[in-house]
């Protein structure tokens, strides 16, 4: 539902295989056909609220509030490692000899990240492994790459081609089966990538799926198998995923990249995301209900866009670190896996760097390689950048009635997470269901200026009824991290 076009698509998103060509060369745009219909319920109470950005503070009670957020009523748990990203590393240098990057990748902490394997000699499964993706350097040894994301704290996650022999993939899968020196066993694969975009049929990729996670299993059996990552959210070809591998694959992949151009189509894009996990959830619930609830649903490519002209108006501003929020609570909320694309791509960044040496910089003034870039400051208000707590794995109900203010919550650390979407300021009631008192320390994301900046503290509010009033700047991400009076933050 949500593929790009081809001429929309960047080089960045390519993968060397022999089908690549006709990967550019199709679009997908499928409609998932299960809406979600929901009732929400506001609360309306009489409280003392705490003042935005003071220590301690009272104002006049309140009857409504604009958003409710129970943290007593969990709605999904995520993976601990949900919060990811794809090691693209096309920029110079490579992350593994970038020490800044590596120091950039480790403070931001995200969990999964997703690399592309494949051997230098297809068919000679004692051939050397080498990275996959178009425009890496092949010349790095992939087990170097492996160790600096274990230094960094993240989780590898492997792609290899479905058109791999099984002997291929078996002997890929021994080489990392094991801890060796620093490195620890890589437990998550990804078989294929994009297979829709390339006219591999449904049934051609499930057959080679079959065939490469049986022998991939055997070759070390505690390792987690996922798949098709569909371009776009293409569900016949999910369903026929789920049909015919559903009895094997431990999670269902798909990608989403939109091609949008407007701010307007933009920001409707997602709740369309929403309506997909759901979708798939649904179907993967409906498929396969014996083990539905040992399927993952893993986002292993996502981006506000890949649209070369919408990326070039949006991908530095605020409104890409909105966007790029806005996504994120979504897939959180859903219970689903998140590798945000990708680490130095250009516009489609973590870091901002180059696609390939000699491109020329198209970035604003001020951007040099390992830059933060939006992208990186949004998922920064999830996992805290070591300046507040992570964004926990008890996803509770939260809900907005303000229109263009979306809610995201967890509970174990209890935190409020709140992009306001709308071009103008708003100001906002917010209430924590319980009858404790809370202190909420405020941190606040708003770029104003060409550069990304880190999250600001904006103070610390208190409640005697969970009852908090927010002013919300135009454009912004905003983290309450909630805690008892008597733990109150300084």
């Amino acid at each position: 539902m949500h593929s790009t076009s081809p001429s929309s698509r960047t080089a960045a998103l390519r993968i060397n295989d022999p089908d690549e060509q006709a990967r550019q060369n199709r679009r997908s745009r499928l409609i998932g056909a299960i809406l979600i219909v929901g009732t929400i319920a506001i609360a309306v109470s009489l409280v003392a609220t705490g003042g935005f950005g003071s220590k301690t503070g009272t104002a006049p009670p309140v009857s409504h509030s604009d958003v409710t957020v129970g943290f007593g009523a969990q709605t999904a748990t995520d993976d601990p490692a949900a919060i990811g990203v794809d090691e693209s590393t096309y920029g110079t240098p490579s992350d593994i000899h970038d020490p800044a990057a590596q120091a950039l990748l480790k403070k931001l902490g995200v969990g999964y990240a997703r690399i592309a394997l494949t051997l230098a000699v297809p068919a000679d499964p004692n051939s050397r492994i080498t990275c996959a993706a178009s425009g890496c350097d092949t010349t790095i040894d992939p087990v170097t790459w492996v160790q600096m994301m274990d230094a960094a704290r993240e989780a590898p996650i492997v792609q290899i081609p479905d058109s791999l022999s099984a002997a291929d993939a078996a002997a890929i899968v021994r080489q990392f089966a094991v801890t060796v020196g620093t490195r620890k066993p890589v437990v998550g694969w990804v078989i294929g990538n994009e297979p829709n975009g390339s006219n591999e049929s449904a049934s051609a990729y499930d057959a080679n799926f079959n065939t490469l996670y049986d022998a991939m299993k055997k070759a070390d059996p505690s390792i987690a198998i996922g798949g098709p990552a569909t371009l776009g959210f293409d569900q016949p070809f999910l369903q026929q995923f789920l049909q015919q591998c559903g009895s094997r694959a431990d999670f269902v992949d798909f990608h989403f990249y939109p091609a949008h151009e407007t701010a307007s189509q933009l920001l409707a894009e997602p709740p369309a995301m929403t309506r997909d996990l759901a979708t798939l959830r649904a179907m993967i619930n409906a498929t396969v209900p014996s083990r539905a609830s040992s399927i993952a649903i893993h986002l292993g490519e996502w981006n506000f866009s890949a649209d070369p002209g919408t990326l070039g108006q949006y991908a530095y501003t605020g409104f890409a670190s909105v966007l790029d929020a806005d996504l994120l609570g979504r897939i959180l909320s859903a219970g689903a896996d998140s590798l945000a694309w990708g680490s130095k791509n250009g516009p489609l960044s973590l870091l901002y760097g180059a696609v390939y040496p000699g491109d020329p910089v198209t970035a604003p003034a001020g951007y040099k390689s390992d830059t933060p870039m939006p992208l990186y400051e949004a998922i920064g208000m999830f996992t805290g950048q070591g300046l507040f707590p992570r964004f926990g794995t008890k996803i509770v109900s939260a809900v907005s009635a303000r229109p263009g203010i979306d809610a995201f919550a967890s509970a174990d650390p209890d935190e409020i997470v709140l992009v306001n979407t709308n071009a103008k300021a708003e100001r906002v009631t917010v209430r924590a269901e319980g009858d404790s008192t809370r202190a909420a320390v405020i941190w606040q994301l708003h770029q104003i200026g060409a550069l990304p900046r880190p999250p600001v503290k904006k103070g610390t509010a208190t409640s005697a009824a969970g009852i908090f009033k927010l002013d919300l700047p135009a454009d912004s991400v905003t983290t309450m991290v909630l805690t008892p009076l008597t733990k109150q933050q300084k």
